[in-house]
């Protein structure tokens, strides 16, 4: 029986930035990020490091800081840079698949019991509000 549905044009979803699974350093924000106005912190480090910025998915689909194509995890990108720098990220396992071929993984979490930090290779515990400042003031 013919198709109810017919397509007309199939088009590739445009990409919003740069290629997160070519990127050799990934900056990545989780829910320790208050206010879209405070991305410009995450911005600021990125661009001291030569960095792609990423998120996690309630930032992406939830509060709508980022694009879809900018999360990692699961459902989202996979990345394998050799420096992967995740801020105020929890960790969770649905995450973490996402970022597992990392070569170095550098977490910044307020809480000291959060996952990201069975995960990391550095961990700072620390507000990423005190910790991305100094940081990017550092690497300048």
């Amino acid at each position: 029986a013919p198709a109810a549905v017919r397509v007309v044009e199939s088009r590739p979803a445009a990409a919003t930035g740069p290629d997160l699974r070519a990127a050799r350093r990934v900056v990545t924000v989780g829910r320790g990020l208050k206010a879209r106005e405070d991305l410009a912190l995450v911005d600021a480090l990125a661009d001291a490091l030569g960095a792609a910025t990423a998120c996690t998915r309630p930032l992406a689909e939830g509060v709508g800081f980022f694009p879809k194509d900018r999360y990692v995890g699961v459902s989202g990108r996979t990345v394998s840079p050799d420096l992967y720098l995740a801020l105020g990220v929890s960790g969770q396992v649905q995450h973490m698949v996402g970022a597992r071929g990392s070569r170095t993984v550098v977490a910044v979490n307020s809480d000291p019991e959060a996952p990201i930090f069975r995960e990391a290779d550095y961990a700072v515990v620390g507000d990423l509000y005190q910790v991305v400042p100094a940081l990017t003031e550092a690497l300048r």
